[in-house]
């Protein structure tokens, strides 16, 4: 997991192929105005998921098998979790290939606030919670990038 904000991205670039592009995305398309959806940056192969949600007092952690998320908030607040011992995680459902991800049962972990500028980037091996919400739920608007690796 690495925590930083929008303007340090460029020093990421090399950890894997397509986080450049991901980057560049979130640095010249209009956010604010973009409507939610599925966006194709790299073919398939880096994606930008475009979410407006509430987040939530109990989302699932979660992790995936082939895809590194870049998160990053547009409008709103929310608290994402980190536990980075998946091995002591309980899954708590099927493996979806669809969403590359398996969902786990609660667990203590760490949590960071994502506003202002401020990027979150989740590997295959970082156990996460996102949508939680900070004090009350609120809605968010929020850009995942998926990068498969």
């Amino acid at each position: 997991m690495i925590i930083d904000t929008l303007k340090n991205a460029h020093l990421y670039y090399d950890l894997a192929p397509g986080l450049e592009k991901g980057f560049e995305f979130l640095k010249t398309a209009d956010l604010e105005n973009i409507e939610p959806g599925e966006y194709e940056l790299d073919g398939k192969r880096v994606v930008a998921l475009v979410q407006e949600y509430t987040t939530m007092d109990n989302p699932p952690w979660e992790t995936h098998n082939y895809h590194l998320d870049i998160q990053y908030l547009v409008k709103g607040e929310e608290k994402i979790g980190y536990y980075p011992h998946v091995e002591d995680m309980v899954k708590s459902g099927p493996y979806n290939t669809k969403t590359d991800c398996d969902l786990y049962e609660d667990i203590e972990g760490d949590f960071v606030t994502i506003k202002d500028d401020v990027i979150m980037i989740l590997f295959p091996q970082d156990g996460h919670l996102p949508r939680k919400a900070l004090n009350e739920p609120m809605p968010v608007k929020k850009i995942v990038i998926k990068v498969l690796i």
